[in-house]
């Protein structure tokens, strides 16, 4: 049986919600680190939901945590090779906290392939597979946390403007019995960074589908490997309006 994601009916964003995300807007910066080092090319791999045409530094791993609504927990980890390829895994369960059975998902899988990088090209191309989702499941689909599927993104960055990276792509959840108004998408979003310890992503999202996003987070670097966040997913969407809370433990073999 097929999974229908209904669209929502959707209501203007509250005003102090707003100023909330234009205050985080102000104070967005960046730091990406390699045994107390910067790296020299740009190793965040997504901004929110959606990738970028970054992967991974060589030996570089995450081990990353989501805790979203109705009790929802998603783990993955990635690992990078060679600056150019990474892949990874995930788990995801829901009502792991609070009432209702714990339902467990298969895990899914995650390749990535940096086809051009911005050091000897204009911008940085990536091609990936990401099967990785999180909350409900059905019919190879989740819900709210779509997978993406095959993909291709485009990324460049502006390291003279304070390392805004501007990035875009498409993606196809599924071939099988496909259906471009909830399987095709589009996805674009800034990365902006003046300092650290604080990053900033914005994305629009699943452009194309009835139930596109608009999303943001916010990301802490507490200490070098360590960093914390919180996802606003929907924003655009007063009825669906999440916070999703995220850490993350970034290493080098």
């Amino acid at each position: 049986m097929d999974f229908k994601i209904e669209p929502n009916w959707r209501r203007p964003i509250k005003s102090n919600r707003f100023s909330l995300i234009l205050l985080f807007l102000i104070l967005t910066t960046q730091s990406v680190l390699a045994k107390g080092e910067a790296v020299s090319s740009p190793t965040n791999y997504e901004m929110v939901e959606a990738p970028t045409a970054y992967t991974l530094a060589h030996g570089g791993y995450d081990l990353a945590a989501k805790m979203y609504e109705n009790g929802g927990l998603f783990l993955r980890a990635n690992i990078g090779f060679q600056d150019f390829f990474m892949f990874g895994f995930s788990g995801n369960a829901t009502n792991v906290v609070g009432n209702g059975t714990i339902q467990i998902q298969t895990p899914r899988l995650f390749l990535k392939f940096k086809i051009l990088n911005q050091k000897n090209s204009p911008i940085a191309l990536a091609a990936g597979w990401d099967d990785r989702g999180y909350g409900a499941e059905a019919g190879g689909r989740f819900f709210p946390g779509l997978q993406k599927g095959f993909y291709g993104v485009v990324s460049h960055e502006f390291s003279e403007l304070g390392f805004l990276q501007v990035h875009g792509g498409v993606n196809a959840v599924k071939f099988d019995n496909f259906d471009s108004s909830r399987d095709l998408g589009i996805f674009t979003g800034l990365s902006f960074a003046v300092a650290p310890p604080l990053a900033i992503n914005l994305e629009v999202d699943k452009l194309l589908t009835s139930f596109w996003q608009f999303n943001a987070n916010i990301v802490f670097n507490v200490d070098n490997p360590l960093r914390i966040g919180v996802d606003f997913r929907d924003i655009n969407n007063g009825a669906a309006f999440s916070r999703v809370a995220r850490v993350e433990y970034v290493g080098f073999f």
